[in-house]
């Protein structure tokens, strides 16, 4: 429920939301125990000061007719506003009565009223109720009753209205708190249980309809003909379904609404399960790096470069693979292919020539993101490996995303030789 919405009844919000309810039961139990001992103060007060009443049946009347309520609440569960409101007539009705139980001379010296602090039962329920709007209006309606007895009012008078009004907005607003608090956190879990079902949808597909598709595409392209149009049906399926499963669904982003120009978080580990096909592999060791929006695609964007090198450089026949790690509060993102390697010193003959792939689109990247990139190569492959903190380093702002221009164009041209074959 939202602040400035009056709540439901406990029987109507038991129905309706049953964590909600809990908090709603939990108010209203403190109030029946409240009531009760105000009334044993109440009665023990009046008692005190029998000698000075002038007509003391009135005043044991309206305190039977408190007694009598404050029993049918001990019994009657329900919390609505017209319940609250027979409770809010009662306590003004004896406020007002008060005037026929004592002399002008001793109301206007300040004795207490017959029901005393019985009302402020009253003016608490109607916070739990209506939140500060209507602790506020229970209490003006009392304070009214107060200045319309006492038509001389006193400090006392004031100070007690004033407590009265203070009592019931504070009461109030913590009450609206506490409700949208637990709202908050029932949308969370909520969130979050969705995106536990989806990732457990996602390795559930991943393990069985994207392994079969797979299959289809290799053994239709290897047979070739029609079935080789079919395979390439399948590749293009398997990749549309990639791309769905790759969505990162992250309860805190959701919960806040956290969109794209805010940015907001992102999986990295569902980013990379993306890049899974026939010549690169994606293990799979059960962490969510959950970070930030920005950071996880320029790591993703590292690792398509150099995936593209791997397809570029490596031969025809190099498979690749993908493994992420978190230590600690770093991400390590390791790639590796077992294709023909680098020949030495061809990385820095490629920089002095002005080509800057691997510098430009990995290492440096690395280096914006805080960490850095280790290239190593021999015969039987090549091995990046990527560092970078979770979170940006201090005094740091956080990148948008991949970059374009170039690299962007890159990225394509890789993502349209996959989706050829």
């Amino acid at each position: 429920m939202t602040p400035g919405r009056w709540m439901p009844s406990v029987a109507e919000a038991s129905t309706a939301d049953p964590a909600d309810a809990r908090v709603i039961l939990a108010f209203w139990s403190a109030l029946d125990l409240l009531r009760p001992l105000v009334l044993i103060y109440v009665v023990h007060q009046y008692v005190g000061r029998l000698e000075q009443v002038e007509h003391p049946a009135v005043g044991w009347t309206i305190l039977a007719v408190l007694a009598a309520w404050t029993l049918a609440t001990l019994f009657v569960r329900r919390r609505t506003a017209g319940w609250l409101a027979v409770e809010l007539a009662i306590g003004v009705g004896g406020i007002l009565a008060s005037g026929w139980t004592d002399s002008t001379a001793v109301i206007e010296a300040g004795a207490p009223t017959v029901p005393g602090m019985w009302p402020s039962a009253t003016v608490l329920s109607w916070a739990v109720l209506g939140g500060p709007l209507g602790g506020t209006c229970a209490a003006l309606a009392i304070a009214i009753a107060d200045l319309v007895l006492v038509r001389t009012p006193n400090a006392i008078t004031f100070h007690n209205i004033v407590i009265l009004l203070l009592l019931g907005s504070l009461v109030g607003y913590c009450a609206e708190l506490v409700r949208e608090g637990h709202r908050i956190a029932q949308e969370a879990e909520a969130v979050r249980a969705r995106a536990l079902e989806r990732e457990r949808l996602a390795r559930s597909v991943h393990d069985g309809v994207l392994q079969a598709l797979s299959f289809v595409h290799r053994r239709g392209l290897e047979i070739g003909g029609e079935t080789g149009e079919l395979g390439r049906l399948a590749a293009e399926q398997e990749r549309n379904l990639r791309e769905l499963l790759r969505v990162p669904v992250d309860p805190v982003a959701r919960s806040s609404r956290t969109g794209e120009a805010d940015g907001g978080t992102a999986d990295l580990a569902l980013l990379l399960t993306a890049h899974a096909g026939d010549r690169v592999s994606v293990v799979d060791t059960g962490d969510r790096v959950v970070m930030p929006r920005g950071r996880a695609r320029e790591i993703d964007a590292a690792v398509t470069a150099a995936l593209d090198n791997v397809e570029r450089h490596a031969g025809p026949q190099a498979r690749a693979w993908i493994l992420l790690e978190r230590l600690g509060s770093e991400v390590v993102v390791t790639v590796r292919d077992n294709g023909v390697g680098i020949p030495p010193g061809r990385l820095a003959q490629a920089r002095d020539e002005g080509r800057l792939g691997v510098c430009s689109s990995i290492v440096s990247r690395m280096r914006d993101l805080g960490g850095r990139a280790d290239i190593t190569s021999s015969g039987s492959g090549t091995q990046v490996v990527l560092r970078a903190p979770v979170s940006a380093p201090a005094g740091t702002s956080e990148p948008l995303g991949s970059a374009g221009g170039v690299e962007q164009g890159q990225q394509v041209e890789t993502h349209e030789r996959k989706r050829t074959g």
